[in-house]
């Protein structure tokens, strides 16, 4: 004879729950977990996205505070004395120092040795204080200095024999104009 399953229980939950298999009752159970970790990682990371966005939104305004600061700091006048001192610094600053200081070193014989080169860029010279064994390298070096493309005019404005030791040395001080690139 043939079994036959009556079930005459009315539907429910309860009804489902007991005709699962226990395999899927395991799985559901599991996927019902995995929906809760899930819905926690969530909230987790849209917490997250909130904190970022309220920090974004910190960091904007701090933003448009310090532009309109420097908005109203760059509106206010400068002192005379204070944009002077500025823009003899920006003057400095913006001399063609390679051009300059590969001209000297390209010029410079083993002879001499340099103690101080000092820039004045308003008048755009160059003082040079040397010095060498004799005065036939001061010469030379002058007319190596002449030969330079970056300079216009050399000038000898001192020299000095000194006593160092038992040779004398040569000093002397030299004041060269300097070309700018373009010129």
């Amino acid at each position: 004879m043939k079994h036959l399953h009556l079930d005459l229980a009315p539907v429910s939950w309860r009804r489902h729950l007991h005709r699962m298999r226990p395999a899927a009752r395991v799985l559901s159970l599991a996927a019902l977990l995995l929906c809760v970790v899930a819905g926690f990682h969530a909230h987790k990371l849209l917490a997250r996205l909130d904190s970022l966005d309220s920090q974004a939104a910190r960091l904007a305004a701090r933003a448009e505070q310090s532009a309109h600061a420097s908005m109203t700091v760059s509106s206010a006048p400068i002192d005379p004395k204070q944009r002077v001192a500025v823009n003899a610094a920006v003057a400095r600053l913006n001399l063609p120092w390679s051009d300059i200081l590969n001209a000297v070193e390209a010029a410079t014989p083993s002879q001499v040795a340099l103690l101080s080169i000092a820039p004045e860029a308003g008048r755009e010279l160059l003082r040079i204080e040397a010095e060498s064994s004799g005065s036939e390298s001061m010469i030379e070096y002058l007319k190596a200095l002449e030969r330079q493309p970056s300079f216009g005019r050399v000038n000898l404005v001192k020299h000095e024999l000194a006593k160092d030791g038992m040779d004398g040395v040569t000093r002397f001080q030299i004041e060269a104009q300097w070309r700018e690139a373009g010129s």
